[in-house]
């Protein structure tokens, strides 16, 4: 199921907020509305986009400083400690959603945005051009300048656990950066094989230690072990269509591998041994749209990206079956995911003539409060580990809106 992608805005000059944010009261959406094109279509076709020539390079001061995308050995980064937990948060019994900033700095279409697991920094990137911005949370201002490469698009992007580096991922290469001076850390991870871009999608483990890659266009999957720079184990296949979306579990024992093909399939990893735990789960209509462990991580809510019935289906990660009946969202696909901090509610986010949070018993499966809707088109989407905060990019004017469920 194909849809037009939304006409581009022409750039223009941001303008400041002229009136305070204010809450967004409870609504009972009403009718469908134009559906934009799925942000992941737009990411498959846009992640085969090189730019020729250059070398990455951080603008800072407004000169542009060139960085060599060769070995540092001397700055790889230390041992990471264990995870820290989560924060135990829970949705109020009656939410509200407030609009708590507009981050303004990108001038193309944003292609993707990533928090900090403390959910103290934003990572944002354009689809089009290598041009990445970090963002404090709290002040709501830029860290430093943009993060600009020659070279490829960061398609995506993590944070490690003590804040002090970020990763990049794009086609052919994985690279390491210093925070908050955005200095190149140690080597990038490349292979030797150019026909494969095997970093389109980079995810974390949550003690920072373990590093999980792939791309759309292969079936493979790589560790490495982030210290060393060297591949942990052997390559994980079968992953027909290709790495769509990676998720480590809380624990960091179980990686989620999700492709785009058909229904929608997931793998679930064991990631000391290596090998795949049960079979594949299946059902999610139009490819995956978001996926999210429970805080305990017994739990993996998974959404499809497309359907008028906005299912996320609830799957036990030890047994790989599914648990009960699923979450009915009623919208079209749902798009992100997330739990409270408590893990007793799942907040859906998905389209219905705007798109519209839902909030679930994470027990009974039932809905347990009003809809709320948010905005009429925005992409992409995510959400802070404790379900509290939201990011949504917009195709109108650029800017990066966050939010907050109070």
């Amino acid at each position: 199921m194909a849809y037009p992608s939304p006409p581009r805005p022409r750039s223009r000059r941001p303008r400041p907020l002229r009136t305070p944010p204010r809450p967004l009261r409870p609504v009972r959406p009403s009718g469908f509305g134009p559906f934009p094109a799925h942000p992941r279509d737009a990411r498959i076709s846009r992640r085969g986009l090189l730019i020729a020539g250059g070398a990455a390079v951080v603008a800072a001061g407004g000169t542009a400083a060139l960085l060599a995308l060769g070995d540092d050995s001397s700055s790889s980064p230390r041992a990471r400690s264990s995870p820290r937990p989560r924060p135990v948060t829970s949705i109020p019994a009656h939410p509200t959603i407030r609009r708590i900033a507009t981050l303004r700095g990108h001038t193309g279409t944003v292609g993707g945005v990533w928090f900090s697991p403390d959910g103290q920094t934003l990572a944002s990137s354009e689809a089009d051009v290598g041009n990445l911005q970090l963002w404090d949370v709290r002040t709501h201002r830029r860290i430093r300048a943009p993060l600009t490469s020659a070279v490829l698009v960061f398609q995506s992007a993590a944070i490690s656990p003590d804040g002090e580096t970020l990763i990049t991922g794009g086609a052919d290469r994985a690279q390491f950066w210093q925070l908050p001076s955005l200095r190149q850390s140690g080597r990038s991870l490349e292979l030797s094989d150019h026909t494969l871009r095997p970093f389109d999608v980079v995810a974390l483990s949550p003690d920072g230690r373990t590093l999980a890659t792939g791309g759309n266009d292969g079936e493979d999957l790589w560790l490495w072990d982030v210290a060393s720079r060297r591949q942990r184990g052997k390559v994980l296949t079968g992953h027909e269509g290709g790495v769509d979306g990676l998720l480590f579990s809380p624990d960091g024992r179980t990686l989620a591998v999700s492709s785009h093909i058909g229904d929608g399939v997931v793998r679930l990893w064991d990631v000391e041994s290596r090998r795949q735990r049960g079979e594949a789960l299946t059902g999610h209509q139009g490819g995956v749209g978001a996926m999210v462990f429970s805080p305990d991580g017994s739990t993996l809510a998974v959404s499809a990206s497309v359907g008028a019935d906005g299912l996320v289906r609830l799957w036990d990660t030890a047994t790989g079956t599914q648990r009960g009946e699923p979450l009915r969202a009623r919208t079209v696909g749902v798009s992100a995911l997330a739990y409270s901090g408590d893990g007793k509610t799942i907040v859906t986010l998905g389209f219905y003539s705007g798109l519209v949070l839902r909030f679930w018993d994470a027990a009974t499966h039932k809905e347990r409060a009003k809809p709320l809707e948010l905005a009429r088109l925005s992409q992409p989407i995510a959400f802070t580990a404790d379900g509290l905060t939201l990011a949504t990019g917009s195709y109108e004017d650029h800017g990066i809106r966050l939010w907050r469920i109070e």
